[in-house]
């Protein structure tokens, strides 16, 4: 008691704090608050406050400290801490879906150039198979005259001819093959566009999420409370 008689004597407010909060330091929570300010200032948005794993872990970590000290705390810094801690919790969960969100919409993108390739690649392959079934058809064109006007089929050009004529059917079995993978194709083509579009009405939303957020953010910045 004696010591405490000379701390009221020597510095009043400390020992008016000591009886009544014992070891905890009303300047250690004012350290506590200084630490979350100056991590909320320092980063330029709430997604890059959370995407930070030392961040995020210094973030939870005063939180922690903060809210074993609660008691102490003045009820307007109590319910700010509060709502910090309630945003905070709720963009980490929002990031998390947005991120998902972007993963997916990148991957129908993807999708979509893989299938645009295959179209670009379609249209090459068709036109190399027209040409090579019209330059053979041409080609049995004039061996056939070449067999009227000698009124005979010799036997190199019935070869010819022949060999001609093979060549116009793998042409024909290609063309089918290509078209049966053009319409593999198209179906895709038709549920990635179906994809894409719901896609898009998702990554807006994300996208609003996130500017409510990054206005939320700096509205808790620039209130915070004194202490």
């Amino acid at each position: 008691m004696e010591d405490i008689n000379k701390l009221i004597e020597e510095d009043p407010l400390f020992a008016f704090e000591k009886l009544l909060i014992g070891q905890v330091s009303i300047s250690s929570i004012r350290i506590l608050l200084q630490e979350l300010k100056s991590l909320m200032d320092s980063s330029s948005d709430v997604d890059h406050l959370i995407s930070n794993q030392e961040s995020k872990s210094k973030l939870f970590s005063l939180f922690n400290q903060l809210s074993q000290h609660q008691g102490l705390l003045p009820s307007h810094v109590k319910e700010f801490i509060e709502k910090v801690q309630t945003f905070f919790i709720e963009n980490i969960i929002k990031y998390t879906t947005f991120q998902q969100v972007l993963k997916k919409h990148n991957q129908i993108l993807d999708s979509k150039t893989d299938l645009v390739n295959k179209l670009w690649i379609a249209y090459s392959t068709q036109t190399r198979i027209d040409n090579e079934i019209s330059t053979a058809n041409a080609q049995i064109d004039e061996l056939s005259l070449q067999t009227d006007e000698h009124k005979i089929e010799l036997e190199d050009i019935k070869n010819r001819r022949e060999d001609l004529k093979s060549v116009v059917n793998v042409c024909n079995v290609q063309k089918n093959k290509l078209k049966a993978e053009c319409t593999v194709w198209a179906q895709q083509s038709k549920e990635i566009l179906s994809a894409l579009a719901s896609s898009e009405v998702n990554v807006r939303e994300a996208e609003r999420a996130r500017n409510l957020a990054t206005e939320g953010f700096a509205n808790l910045k620039s209130s915070f409370p004194t202490f």
